[in-house]
């Protein structure tokens, strides 16, 4: 079957036509397959993008493809034979579509947006093979006197050449493409077509060397076929190559300015900041800048591909309608809302049917930031103004009111609908409008003119038309609608009373400064420059002038009665004076005029007095306060006296008694002595016969003697005498204790104290004048707190209040002693002492606690303790409180603090 397609001998070689190139038109083929590769490559790759790829596809596969067609016919013009030669029509005509298909198939691979190795080789075998298919069937359409056969080392070498160039072409084309260097898209094409280009035409002539036309006679076929005329074919083939030309550099030419326009568009939207997408007509996102990806956050090949509504979230989808301008949220891969403005715009066909849309994203989150901050300084502003404690009125250019605060409202006595958009003039005395004018003149109609001032004076108007003395300060504030004046109002009523009251006291001031009858100095750095008379007086000057050439050395004695010297103490009272404020000391002072020293109290304050600090003096002459303490100091310490005489006499009253207290303990004890002394010698006699009987066994002795002294009695009861003894001693211990507190001279610091102890300890030493006709009965209570006090004192009150309490029972009664925490005050505590005596009679209560007196017969009381018991209980801050029933008895109630804070 080969036979039929190639040579089988070399016998068929010889009978072969001789053959020729015209290689002008070998030359003008090869350049129309490189021009029609060159204009394919680069029409597809300007232009076949988007909804229109495969549009320019199409038209680059036609040029391509009919460049092939073309190349090849002028190829076979240019071949001569020694015969006429013809073309079948039809063939000659459905010859170019295989190279159509395979150049659309070929292009559409390389254009992809991802071209791999195995892409590159798909579409280089493809485009090889529309080549040779077209050769070969244009080689099938020729007519002529013989038979047609191929070398087939040829024919492979043929096909092998177009593989290897196409591929090569088509693997030039997309490296150079992706270059960084290589800038214009025209250089990867211009080289591509000329391999591509070479390609072609290597096929076709390597195809036409392995072309054998042999005469019809070598076997015997003496067909003659009728067919198109090469001039035909020529004139089809110079029609067809100049209108693949003028189509190659018309598109070529429309590629590179449409490549030209979108480079410039591509350049805008790589230069703004705002995003771009386009759509085609089902909405999905075919097309975007790198603006786009930054406002997403992404990549360009997770944003093409999806749909345009998946980006937006909005509140109102209804607008989002053919051409529209609106305010969205992008959403964004990691979750977050991106405000954005979003004009949007379509493009539609003659039909109205949308062909491709694009939309612009501009960035508002700052803008909005912006509004919100504004806001928010707003209302700062308007917060600001509403807590300031001045009233503020704001006014326009116009000298309207535009903005008043509650302030403002509280003073004028105005609504704020009352206000707004009202001349200023309703709010302004007749003196006070010249007050605007001069602040138009300088703030509205001169704008470079300075401020009208920083603060004035002047009087407005209530609504219910009083004036208020305010105090104004005026601030330009300039601003998008024009210049604003803030007027803040500052009412000076209470200003005005207070410096009128200032002026009234400094009047009294004045007057108390010239009739005191204390000295009043002022001095500072340089000495003395204001007096009062009563200075003159008290320090013996007899004029201001001499007094102010004097300095406060002269005023005082070199030693003050502490023995440190005068000028040191004084420098310490003045630094005190300056570091506290003030400082108050008594000081020895001397008269100028005869002197004599006289005691002063001394008052040193400092002020600030025309910009500059001074000291100012108060001295009061002391000198009979000095001698009434003196006295008082004599009358406490006769006080003292009395008192310990008393305590003491009140002792002596009791000696008797605790005379007798005493004796009881010391005569059984003496007793017990006597006793202990007889037991001793019986024990004594009893160890030397044992120690005689032990040498010479006589143990009948011993035992005779040990019951002779009765020695088991001895034994046990020699126990019992030292237990009584030891009891006797501890008993007159704590009577000598007693004793001893109560005679104590003196007055310990004041202390906490139980004061159920204290009672325990005063009846030890009163308990003989009582337990012969009394029965004392204790209600203690158990949670009394302990008191702080002293207890000394508070102990010979109770000793006065039993006693009394003994003396007013004749016969037998009884002494009951209760002690407790304060109904009405959990902080204080009472001790009531209640006897069952004769009774106080009425008029004799209120005069209990006076000094000296006494009910009792003359030289049996002094009248001295019930007073004194007063006194105590006063100095504890403490009330004692008697009631009385005649021939029934008598409490005395004690009520103590259980704190004494200043003590």
């Amino acid at each position: 079957m080969l036979d039929l397609f190639f040579l089988n001998s070399l016998t068929d070689m010889t009978l072969a036509y001789n053959r020729s190139y015209n290689i002008p038109m070998v030359i003008v083929s090869v350049l129309i397959a490189i021009f029609a590769s060159f204009c394919s490559l680069e029409m597809v790759d300007r232009l076949a993008r988007g909804d229109q790829r495969y549009l320019w596809l199409s038209i680059g596969a036609l040029i391509l493809g009919g460049g092939v067609w073309a190349m090849h016919f002028i190829g076979m013009l240019a071949f001569q034979l020694d015969c006429e030669v013809t073309y079948d029509p039809w063939i000659t005509g459905l010859s170019v579509l295989p190279g159509i298909f395979a150049a659309a198939v070929a292009l559409n691979i390389v254009t992809s947006k991802k071209v791999t190795l195995n892409k590159l080789l798909l579409s280089g075998i493809v485009m090889a093979s529309g080549i040779g298919l077209m050769h070969y069937s244009g080689m099938a359409a020729i007519r002529l006197d013989g038979i047609l056969r191929y070398n087939l080392n040829l024919f492979i070498l043929s096909l092998a050449a177009a593989v290897c160039l196409s591929v090569a072409a088509l693997s030039i084309k997309t490296f150079l493409s992706g270059l960084p260097g290589i800038t214009s898209p025209s250089v990867s094409s211009l080289i591509g077509g000329i391999v591509l280009g070479g390609a072609i035409s290597s096929m076709h002539y390597i195809a036409m060397e392995a072309a054998y036309f042999v005469h019809a006679q070598a076997n015997g076929d003496a067909r003659v076929i009728a067919a198109t005329s090469p001039n035909i074919l020529a004139i089809a083939v110079i029609c067809i190559a100049v209108l693949l030309i003028f189509s190659g550099l018309m598109f070529t030419y429309l590629g590179m300015k449409i490549a030209h326009a979108r480079t410039r568009i591509n350049a805008i939207l790589a230069s703004t900041s705002q995003g771009f997408v386009m759509m085609d007509r089902d909405g999905i996102i075919t097309e975007c800048n790198q603006a786009m990806l930054v406002l997403m956050g992404t990549d360009k090949q997770s944003l093409v591909g999806r749909f345009y509504r998946g980006l937006i979230s909005t509140d109102n989808s209804s607008v989002m309608q053919a051409n529209y301008r609106m305010e969205a949220r992008l959403n964004r891969p990691d979750g977050s809302l991106l405000p954005c403005l979003i004009d949007s715009n379509s493009i539609t066909d003659d039909s109205g049917e949308r062909i491709y849309s694009f939309a612009l994203f501009s960035d508002i989150s700052q803008r909005i930031a912006d509004e919100t901050e504004l806001r928010e300084s707003e209302t700062q502003f308007r917060a600001l103004l509403e807590s300031t404690p001045d009233p503020m009125v704001i006014l326009n250019s116009y000298g309207l009111i535009g903005i008043v605060n509650h302030q403002a409202e509280d003073l004028l006595g105005y609504s704020k609908n009352e206000l707004l958009g009202d001349p200023i003039d309703i709010l302004l005395t007749d003196e006070a409008h010249h007050i605007f004018a001069k602040l138009r003149e300088n703030y509205i109609d001169n704008a470079q003119a300075g401020p009208v001032g920083k603060q004035q004076e002047l009087r407005v108007k209530t609504k219910e038309g009083r004036e208020i003395p305010v105090e104004v300060s005026f601030s330009p504030i300039n601003t998008s609608k024009g210049l604003l004046i803030a007027a803040a109002l500052r009412d000076i009523s209470q200003r005005k009373m207070a410096e009128s009251a200032l002026a009234r006291s400094e009047i009294k001031f004045r007057t108390l400064y010239v009739s005191t009858s204390e000295a009043v100095i002022l001095w500072d750095e340089r000495g003395f420059f204001d007096c009062n008379d009563a200075t003159l007086a008290i320090f013996g000057c007899a004029t201001k002038e001499g007094f102010y050439t004097k300095q406060p050395s002269d005023f005082s004695p070199p030693q003050q009665p502490c023995g440190r010297n005068s000028s040191d103490c004084s420098k310490e009272a003045i630094a005190k004076a300056l570091e506290q404020g003030s400082h108050s000391f008594e000081w020895l002072h001397r008269r100028i005029d005869n002197g004599k020293d006289f005691p002063a109290e001394v008052v040193l304050s400092s002020m600030e007095l025309d910009g500059k600090l001074v000291l100012l003096g108060t001295v009061r002459d002391i000198t009979d306060r000095k001698q009434y303490e003196e006295k008082l100091l004599q009358l406490a310490e006769a006080k003292s006296q009395l008192l310990q005489s008393e305590k003491m006499a009140t002792i002596g009253q009791l000696a008797a008694g605790v005379a007798h207290e005493l004796n009881n303990p010391i005569a059984f004890v003496y007793s017990n002595l006597g006793t202990f002394e007889s037991y001793v010698k019986d024990i004594l006699e009893i160890t030397a016969a044992c120690q005689t009987g032990l040498h010479h066994d006589d143990l009948a002795n011993v035992i005779a003697l040990q019951a002779e002294k009765n020695f088991e009695y001895l034994k046990s009861d020699i126990f019992e005498l030292i237990t009584e003894s030891k009891d006797g001693i501890t008993r007159m211990r704590k009577i000598v204790e007693d004793l001893k507190n109560f005679s104590r001279v003196g007055e310990p610091d004041w202390q906490s104290a139980d004061l159920q102890k204290g009672l325990e300890s005063t009846l030890n030493i009163v308990w003989n004048e009582l337990k012969y006709k009394c029965v004392v009965i204790k209600n203690y209570s158990d949670d009394l707190p302990q008191i702080r006090c002293i207890a000394s004192q508070l102990n010979q009150v109770f000793m006065n209040l039993l006693v009394n309490a003994g003396h007013a029972i004749e016969e037998k009664g009884e002494i009951t002693i209760t002690t407790r925490v304060c109904p009405s005050d959990n902080t204080a505590i009472q001790v009531l002492i209640t006897d069952t005596g004769a009774g106080i009679a009425p008029e004799n209560l209120k005069r209990i606690f006076d000094p000296f007196f006494t009910t009792k017969p003359v030289g049996q009381g002094t009248g001295l303790g019930l007073s004194i018991t007063w006194g105590i209980i006063a100095k504890h801050h403490g009330t004692i409180e008697v009631s009385s029933t005649v021939g029934v008895g008598s409490t005395f109630t004690i009520t103590l603090p259980v704190d004494q804070y200043d003590a």
